[in-house]
């Protein structure tokens, strides 16, 4: 995978949409916090009920995660895209909640064996989201374990690659912690949209369209 033209492309990409890529995260980060700060005000941090909403909470920003994913998708397509992408998936939050609990039940399994077997299964469902946002885009649906399967044939033969990929941005994120978290107004849409770039340049790779 071409790690310099993918850069390349993303930081183009960003300079024409450093705005909308933040007025959509901001959307997300804003409801996040709401909810945290309900949660706080009428429950006891450390009480059942808390734990239990928490949880829910968690599962309900995860749709919007999978919404921004597929905001992003759109953004690196040159497609029309607008906030609704963003609420797109709250209706799906079930399956969405299973995926996620799927995937974190496999990693802990694997990390029980050693932490480079966690990692490598953590590469491996790396693109399970950007499936899910592809596939019910295109009106298709699938089980839970189908999106887990198909993230790892996608990543299977790029996983070391991947990580080398993720590692060619510790630089950004060293000089954003530097700067007490100023920098990452840069650079986190910069990972975000290089990532979804590579999502694309994988597809490729693989014959998917």
């Amino acid at each position: 995978m071409d790690r310099v033209e993918i850069k390349k492309k993303a930081k183009t990409i960003l300079k024409e949409n450093f705005k909308d890529f933040w007025k959509g995260y901001i959307i997300i980060l804003l409801i996040s916090f709401l909810c945290s700060l309900v949660l706080t005000i009428f429950n006891k941090p450390d009480s059942m009920l808390y734990a239990a909403l928490n949880i829910v909470v968690s599962f309900f920003t995860s749709t919007l995660t999978v919404g921004f994913i597929l905001y992003v998708l759109k953004m690196i397509r040159n497609e029309s895209y607008s906030n609704e992408d963003i609420f797109r998936f709250v209706k799906n939050v079930l399956p969405i909640a299973a995926i996620s609990i799927l995937m974190m039940i496999f990693i802990i399994l694997w990390s029980f064996l050693f932490i480079i077997p966690g990692i490598i299964a953590a590469i491996s469902y790396t693109m399970v989201f950007y499936l899910y946002a592809d596939k019910h885009e295109e009106g298709k649906a699938d089980n839970p374990m189908d999106y887990l399967n198909q993230s790892k044939e996608l990543m299977n033969g790029y996983k070391l690659d991947y990580f080398i990929f993720i590692l060619s941005f510790l630089g950004w994120i060293l000089l954003s912690t530097v700067t007490l978290g100023i920098g990452f107004i840069y650079t986190l849409p910069y990972v975000t949209i290089s990532e979804a770039i590579y999502y694309e340049e994988l597809k490729k790779k693989k014959g998917i369209k």
